[in-house]
């Protein structure tokens, strides 16, 4: 049923990156808008995107312009002039698309494949704010773009259940391989005539905005729920953090402890080694480091840093 269809591809991160690995699959676009390279890293050399790394390997044949602002972009109206397409994918993108790209009066126009259950955690970090609330499940959704921020009609919905070892980036995978493969699912049974799209119940929403750099440090006065949840969204980054002698610790990965093993103590006091873990007291509970990252160094078993560290008695993470 799919056979014959064409689409145009908008996406700059990873999660746009791994969907559009994935859709290629089943057909290549015929042409990527992707932004600019942005200077990275120490040196602030020039990196490209996640979605161009991906083209560059793995579609070196597709046209490919990038572009600060697509809509406006007379290089861009000319691609989609060139190469006519059924319908285009905006995802990951961080460009707020806009007529004539965004189409609105086609029947399907631009989708976009969204890593929540639609309207709930609409905005930049749903996978995020899944975590940090502790969910048990979350999911993805495919739907047509609108001027509203991810509130568009609805194509499709597929749950995800969130597993204990689930961090942000795993996560990401798996909400994109969910959402790519149920779009090609329903693209390959029916045609795109066919396609039934379903209005959102704005009074549902919810926000999923990005993350914001005072949530990255840890209060150690929270539950050990509440922080293992944040460890996980921001893991493996930008990593939630803390400090320890004055100099920065990014806890990569963990997970709440038994407290009576270890006593009462004041939230962030240290509290030794627990089941292969570095034990921390909180608010209510203990936390198990079980990586983390040193300030200038690379990261390593909690266990190790502890052996490094050789804390006295009391020593508490700030």
């Amino acid at each position: 049923m799919s056979c014959g269809l064409s689409w145009g591809f908008f996406g700059s991160g990873r999660f746009g990156a791994a969907c559009l690995e994935l859709l290629s699959a089943w057909r290549p676009p015929s042409w990527i808008v992707t932004a600019p390279p942005k200077p990275a890293g120490r040196g602030r050399s020039l990196s490209h995107t996640a979605v161009e790394a991906f083209a560059a390997a793995g579609l070196p044949s597709v046209p490919l312009v990038r572009s600060a602002d697509a809509s406006s972009d007379g290089a861009v109206l000319a691609l989609g002039e060139e190469f006519r397409v059924d319908f285009c994918f905006v995802i990951d993108f961080g460009q707020l698309i806009r007529e004539p790209l965004l189409r609105q009066d086609e029947r399907v126009g631009c989708l976009n494949i969204h890593p929540s259950m639609l309207p709930e955690y609409r905005g930049a970090a749903p996978i995020q704010r899944a975590l940090m609330d502790c969910r048990p499940r979350t999911g993805v959704t495919a739907f047509k773009l609108a001027p509203g921020m991810d509130s568009g009609p609805v194509l499709l919905r597929r749950e995800i259940t969130i597993s204990g070892d689930d961090n942000a980036e795993t996560l990401l995978e798996r909400a994109a391989a969910a959402g790519t493969a149920a779009f090609i699912e329903h693209a390959s049974s029916q045609p795109m005539e066919g396609w039934a799209f379903e209005a959102q119940d704005g009074s549902l929403a919810t926000n999923a905005p990005k993350i914001r750099p005072d949530e990255e440090r840890i209060d150690w006065g929270r539950p050990s729920g509440g922080i293992s949840g944040q460890v996980r969204a921001l893991a493996p980054r930008p990593g939630a953090w803390t400090t320890v002698r004055g100099r920065r610790l990014r806890v990569l990965s963990a997970a709440p402890a038994p407290e009576d093993e270890a006593g009462r103590a004041e939230p962030g006091t240290l509290c030794g080694v627990i089941d292969g873990g570095v034990a921390v007291h909180t608010g209510e509970g203990c936390l198990s480091l079980l990586e983390v990252q040193p300030e200038g160094k690379r990261a390593q078993r909690a266990l190790d840093w502890w052996n490094g560290l050789r804390p006295a008695k009391g020593e508490r993470l700030s």
